[in-house]
C-alpha cells in the first residue's frame, strides 16, 4: 500500500511540474506576442518606400512606420529613391521599443509586393500641399484620391505623415545621419498628437491637430475619380522640415506610397 500510495505521489508530483512548465511556456509565448505586437525591430525583412529628404538623410517609410537607413549603407538604395522596395536588413538597432529603428546593414531584395487587403491601394493617390505658415503655427492640406476606374475603399489609420527635421545636437534619436524625426508613428485618423525632445537643457515641443470637421472617419469609400481632403495643423519651433505622408504597407510588411514632399521653413 506504501509502495502504491508513494508512487501515486511521484505521479502527482510529476504532473504539478508539467503543468507548471506549460503555463510557464504559455507565459513566455504571450510574452513574446505582446513584444512583438510592441513594436520590437530586429532583423528581417521590410519593406517601405525610399525616401531622401532634403538633408540627404534616408528613411524607409511605410505609412505609419519608418526605419532610418544608415548612412554607411544609404548609397544602396540611391538607384530606388521614391520606390515601394523590400530589403533584408541584417543589422538593426532599436533604442527604444516601441520606437523607430535604425538599419546598419541590409541586401535589397526587389520591388515590394501587393499583399491582400480589405483597404484598397491600387490606384490611389496621396497630395500634400502647404496652406498657412504664421509664426510658429502652420498647416498642410492632404488630398487622397482614388484614380481607379472602381471604387477604392480607404483605411484612415494606415494613412500616417512623418514630420523630419535638421538632426538636433543632443537629442536622443536612432538616426545616426543629418536628418531627425520629431513627429512619427502617427495616422490621420488619430486626430491629435504632442511629441517632446530634451536637448542641451531646452525642451522642444511639436504637436498637431486634425479638427474633427475635416478628420476622416476610420474608413470610407471613394468613387472612382473621387477626392477626399483633411488638414493637418502643426505648432513647431522655429527650424526647416520635411513633411512627407503615406498609405498602406501595414508594419513594413508590403507595398505603400507616399505623398510629394512638403519643405517647411520657420523663422
Amino acid at each position: 500500500m506504501a509502495a502504491a500510495v508513494n508512487g501515486h505521489n511521484r505521479r502527482a508530483s510529476f504532473g504539478s511540474r508539467y503543468l507548471a512548465a506549460v503555463c510557464l511556456l504559455a507565459s513566455l509565448c504571450v510574452f513574446l506576442s505582446s513584444t512583438a505586437s510592441a513594436g520590437l525591430r530586429g532583423p528581417g525583412k521590410y519593406s517601405g518606400v525610399v525616401i531622401f529628404d532634403r538633408w540627404g538623410g534616408c528613411i524607409l517609410f511605410s505609412g505609419v512606420y519608418l526605419m532610418y537607413i544608415s548612412e554607411t549603407v544609404k548609397d544602396q538604395l540611391k538607384q530606388y529613391q521614391g520606390q515601394a522596395f523590400e530589403i533584408d536588413a541584417l543589422e538593426v538597432v532599436q533604442p527604444d521599443n516601441p520606437g523607430d529603428g535604425l538599419i546598419r546593414r541590409l541586401k535589397v531584395l526587389g520591388p515590394a509586393e501587393t499583399k491582400q487587403t480589405w483597404y484598397t491601394l491600387q490606384g490611389t493617390k496621396l497630395n500634400a500641399q502647404p496652406i498657412a505658415v504664421k509664426g510658429s503655427r502652420m498647416a498642410v492640406e492632404l488630398t487622397i484620391t482614388n484614380e481607379g476606374s472602381t471604387p477604392a475603399r480607404i483605411d484612415s489609420s494606415q494613412i500616417g505623415f512623418v514630420l523630419l527635421s535638421e538632426k538636433i545636437e543632443g537629442a536622443s534619436t536612432p538616426s545616426d545621419g543629418p536628418s531627425m524625426a520629431v513627429i512619427t508613428r502617427t495616422n490621420v485618423f488619430s486626430g491629435k498628437g504632442t511629441w517632446q525632445l530634451g536637448a542641451g537643457g531646452r525642451i522642444y515641443s511639436y504637436s498637431y491637430l486634425i479638427a474633427d470637421d475635416v478628420r476622416f472617419s476610420e474608413s470610407f469609400e471613394l468613387a472612382p475619380y473621387e477626392s477626399r481632403t483633411t488638414k493637418i495643423a502643426f505648432v513647431l519651433p522655429a527650424g526647416r522640415y520635411q513633411f512627407f505622408a503615406g498609405y498602406g504597407g501595414g508594419v513594413h510588411e508590403s507595398k505603400s506610397i507616399v505623398s510629394n514632399p512638403v519643405s517647411i521653413e520657420l523663422w
